[in-house]
């Protein structure tokens, strides 16, 4: 098997732009935003960010993860490369990542995901959690905004939307099996939202 070295030596881009060609098993570490490693394949990168098909612990591809690569402060090989691969290949699992999919920001990822999904999660950064997890329908793209009509835990449509500030986002993600079966549990919405409200990581 080809090991890739890790990104310090040349930075995160043209560490994950290899590991993406060799389509090799990763982890990537955010430090200070989420305590834990994103395990997963590199489906595409681009100057400004990074599109993960994440690698679930059943060992099937669940869903993406855009990040920043400026956030980026370890990425590695997954150290369990052998079994990742053989087991992703018994489950018959293959990377099938989204096709000319648009790193360029975070409106134009948050239209694209949500091109593909019926509902995003819009994870902002908190000082205290590092990242709080919105889940919702995208309803508009502004110039320092976007709005998202959220779904609670219970798969209940709150009757609002969110406003969520671009430079306060710390990842996009969207078609994950849990996503998924909550915009399921929870269907369509009944009507528009009421006026949005500017996000807060306050409790309701």
């Amino acid at each position: 098997m080809t090991n890739i070295v890790k990104f310090k030596a040349r930075g995160p881009r043209a560490y994950l732009r290899e590991a993406q060609e060799q389509s090799i098993p990763v982890r990537v570490k955010r430090d200070g935003i989420d305590p834990g490693w994103v395990h997963g394949m590199i489906a595409d990168v681009s100057a400004e960010f990074v599109l993960i098909s994440e690698i679930s612990d059943s060992m099937r591809f669940d869903g993406f993860l855009v990040i920043a690569l400026g956030d980026v402060s370890h990425a590695e090989e997954d150290p369990s490369r052998e079994f990742v691969e053989k087991a992703l290949a018994l489950n018959g699992e293959t990377l099938k990542a989204p096709p000319n999919f648009p790193l360029e920001n975070w409106a134009t990822v948050a239209r694209a995901a949500s091109d593909l999904a019926p509902v995003i999660s819009v994870n902002m950064l908190d000082e205290e959690s590092g990242e709080a997890s919105y889940i919702g329908k995208l309803e508009n793209l502004g110039p320092e905004v976007l709005s998202l009509r959220e779904i609670d835990p219970n798969a209940r449509w709150y009757p609002d939307a969110g406003d969520y500030e671009y430079g306060d986002i710390g990842s996009i993600g969207f078609g994950t099996s849990y996503m998924q079966t909550l915009y399921r549990v929870a269907g369509e919405p009944s009507g528009p939202p009421q006026e949005p409200r500017l996000h807060s990581t306050d409790p309701r």
